[in-house]
C-alpha cells in the first residue's frame, strides 16, 4: 500500500506579514538563581562513541525535565548521586524549593560511555527512569501535584535490563494505556549500533503490562535507520510511531507479530515528467524518431487528461485538482520532445498529478520556486527594501547569506503503522526545515516547530482519524521571523518557546541566551534608508543575557511567564 503524502497549509490568521523584525532591548530581564545542593549528573562519550549520533545524544540531552501533568510546573533533574530531585519555584516570593523524591536503584559507578540518566512521565502517577547503563525502571510516584509536605517517596515497581548487557539507551517518549483491564506502559527508547560502515540509530518500542499484581514485559519492537533522529514519538492511540529523520527506518524486530518483507517493486519506466509552479503544470514527454505529429492526440478537460501517440498511451487519468482546460497549450519540437502546459484553477502546489498517483510519471523540482523564496527574503538581508508596488530587485546566489542556503539533507516525517510495519503517511520537511519540538498538552505528542518562509510554525500531529486515511496536522501558533533568526545562530544548543508562543529562545552552551518577544510596539518608528522619511513599523523585542558565569547550560524549559535554565550547579528562572 503506497504511503499518503501530507501537505502542510499554514493558517493565514496565525501569520503576520506586517511584522518587520526585532529591535534590541538593553533592559535587563529579572532573573532568580538557586544554587543546587548536589550537581547535575552528566557523562561524556568514550573513544568508540565518536559518531554524530552519539554527539547529539550526549551534547543535546536536556537535563531539566518539566512535569506536564503537574499544572504547578514541577521541575526535575537527576544529580550525580543518582537521585531524582524536584525543584519548584514560587513566583510570588521568587523562591525555590528542592527535595529528593527518588533514589535510582543499583547506583552503578558512572564512567565514560554510559548514557545520561533519563526521566519521563507517562501519566499523572507513573514515571519511567533509565539509569544510563541499560536498566529501565517503572516507578509509582503517587499524585505529584501535591504540596511538598504531602509528597511521598517514589517506589520502584519493576526493573528490567531491556536490550541486554552493555547496550545503553535514552528515553525518547512514554505513554500509558488501559486495555482489557490491564494497565499498559509504552516506552520508546533510542540507542546506537555500529555496523561495518556506519552507525545506526535504533528505536526500541517496549511494552509493559500490569494485571494488578505485577508488571511484565509484553512486547518488544525495534526499528533501525542510518543517521540521527530529529523527532520521534508514540501516537496517542499507541498504534503507530512518528519519526523525522534524514534516512528511512524499517522494523527489524517484533516479538508479537511477524515482520513480512514486502516484495520489491519492479523498476518503473518513466514515460513522462511533470514540473509545477503555483499557477501551472508543464508535462514533458519524448516521441520516437521519425514521428508523425498528426498521430499525437492531447485531450484535456477540467478534471481529466489523456495523451496518445499512435497506439501508445502516455498519460490517462483523473487530475488531482481542477484545471482551466481552455487555456491548455502544447508544443512539439523537432527532436520529438512534447511540452504540454496546463493552467491550474487555484494557486496551490499539487502533491501528485493524477489522483492516486501514476508510476509512469515523475515530478521534477522547479528552480524558480527556490528563487522566489530567496526573493521574498531579500528585504531581510539587502540594502533595498522590497515593497508591494515595485518589482523586487534581482538577487544572485552569491549575495545570499549562509543561513538562506537550502539544506542538502532530505528530512522526512513519517507515520509508521504498528500492525503493517510500514509507512502510511509521509511529510517531506526539506522545504520547511525542522527546528525543534515542544510539548503543548500532557496527553498529546510533542508539537513540531517547522520553518515557513521567515517564520516558524508550530504544528500539532494528532492520531489518524478513525475509519479514514487522514493524518491531521494542525497549525497551532507562529513564532514571527524566528525561522530566519535561528538559522543565523550557529552556536545554538537549545531552542524552544512557551505554550502560548509569546516568545522564542535560542540558547548557546556557555555564552548567551537570546530571547525574542513578538509583542508589537506600535510606537516604534524607523527611517527608510532610501527615501528618508519616518514611518511606524511593527517590531518585537530582542533580549540578550550573558550566562558565562553560571557554566555550561545543561537543560532548558519555557513556561508562559518564566524561562528555566539549569547548569551543573545552578537553576535559574528568568522572568520574561
Amino acid at each position: 500500500m503506497p504511503s499518503t503524502l501530507v501537505e502542510l497549509r499554514p493558517d493565514r490568521r496565525l501569520l503576520d506579514h506586517e511584522f518587520e523584525g526585532y529591535k534590541l532591548n538593553l533592559r535587563a530581564l529579572p532573573h532568580f538563581t538557586y544554587e543546587l545542593l548536589v550537581p547535575v549528573d552528566k557523562v561524556y562519550p568514550d573513544e568508540v562513541q565518536y559518531s554524530f549520533v552519539h554527539a547529539k545524544l550526549f551534547a543535546l540531552h536536556n537535563h531539566l525535565v518539566l512535569d506536564y501533568w503537574d499544572y504547578s510546573y514541577g521541575y526535575y533533574y537527576i544529580d550525580n548521586k543518582q537521585q531524582v530531585r524536584k525543584a519548584s519555584f514560587d513566583s510570588i516570593n521568587q523562591t525555590f524549593q528542592s527535595t529528593v523524591v527518588y533514589d535510582v536503584p543499583a547506583h552503578t559507578e558512572r564512567k565514560l560511555g554510559h548514557f545520561n540518566l533519563c526521566l519521563s512521565f507517562p501519566s499523572v502517577n507513573l514515571a519511567v527512569v533509565s539509569d544510563g547503563t541499560g536498566y529501565l525502571h517503572i516507578v509509582d510516584t503517587g499524585l505529584r501535584n501535591k504540596p511538598k509536605e504531602q509528597l511521598r517517596a517514589w517506589q520502584t515497581q519493576h526493573s528490567n535490563l531491556v536490550l541486554g548487557d552493555g547496550k545503553y539507551f535514552v528515553i525518547v517518549d512514554s505513554r500509558t494505556q488501559e486495555k482489557d483491564n490491564l494497565e499498559i506502559v509504552h516506552c520508546l527508547l533510542q540507542s546506537v549500533e555500529q555496523n561495518d560502515k556506519h552507525f545506526d540509530s535504533v528505536l526500541t518500542w517496549v511494552t509493559y503490562q500490569n494485571d494488578g499484581v505485577s508488571w511484565t514485559q509484553a512486547n518488544l519492537r525495534q526499528l533501525k535507520g542510518k543517521g540521527i533522529v530529529h523527532y520521534a514519538a508514540l501516537e496517542t492511540s499507541c498504534s503507530a510511531l512518528y519519526i523525522a529523520s534524514d534516512n528511512p527506518f524499517k522494523f527489524t524486530l517484533d516479538s508479537e507479530t511477524e515482520i513480512v518483507e514486502k516484495p520489491k517493486e519492479e523498476a518503473k519506466q518513466i514515460v513522462y515528467t511533470w514540473l509545477q509552479t503555483t499557477e501551472d503544470i508543464t508535462i514533458t514527454l519524448k516521441l520516437q524518431a521519425n514521428f508523425d505529429k498528426k498521430l499525437l492526440s492531447v485531450n484535456v478537460t477540467p478534471l481529466t487528461i489523456k495523451v496518445i501517440y499512435a497506439d501508445k498511451l502516455f498519460l490517462d487519468g483523473k487530475l488531482k485538482h481542477k484545471v482551466e482546460s481552455d487555456l491548455t497549450t502544447w508544443n512539439l519540437q523537432e527532436n520529438g520532445q512534447v511540452d504540454i502546459l496546463v493552467t491550474k484553477c487555484e494557486s496551490t502546489l499539487w502533491s501528485e498529478l493524477l489522483e492516486g498517483g501514476d508510476k509512469n510519471g515523475e515530478q521534477i523540482l522547479d528552480a524558480s520556486l527556490v528563487e522566489e523564496a530567496h526573493r521574498r527574503l531579500a528585504h531581510l538581508c539587502s540594502e533595498t527594501e522590497v515593497v508591494a508596488d515595485r518589482s523586487a530587485p534581482g538577487l544572485s546566489r552569491q549575495e545570499l547569506e549562509e543561513c538562506d542556503a537550502a539544506s542538502e539533507e532530505d528530512t522526512v516525517l513519517v507515520r509508521m503503522d504498528l500492525d503493517g510495519h510500514e509507512v502510511t503517511h509521509r511529510l517531506p520537511l526539506s522545504v520547511h526545515q525542522y527546528l525543534f519540538n515542544i510539548k503543548l498538552e500532557a496527553h498529546e505528542v510533542p508539537a513540531l516547530a517547522l520553518r515557513h518562509d521567515v517564520d516558524a510554525c508550530i504544528w500539532q500531529p494528532f492520531a489518524q482519524l478513525v475509519n479514514t486515511g487522514t493524518w491531521p496536522m494542525r497549525h497551532q501558533g507562529t513564532l514571527l521571523a524566528f525561522g530566519y533568526i535561528q538559522s543565523s545562530k550557529q552556536n545554538r544548543k537549545f531552542v524552544t518557546c512557551p505554550p502560548n508562543y509569546a516568545y522564542s529562545v535560542v540558547c548557546e552552551a556557555t555564552k548567551h541566551i537570546f530571547i525574542y518577544k513578538s509583542t508589537s510596539d506600535e510606537e516604534c518608528q524607523l527611517r527608510k534608508r532610501t527615501e528618508g522619511f519616518m514611518r511606524n513599523i511593527k517590531v518585537g523585542q530582542q533580549y540578550v543575557l550573558n550566562i558565562d558565569k553560571y557554566g555550561e547550560v545543561l537543560g532548558i524549559n519555557a513556561t508562559n511567564e518564566y524561562l528555566f535554565i539549569i547548569t551543573e550547579t545552578s537553576l535559574i528562572a528568568i522572568q520574561v
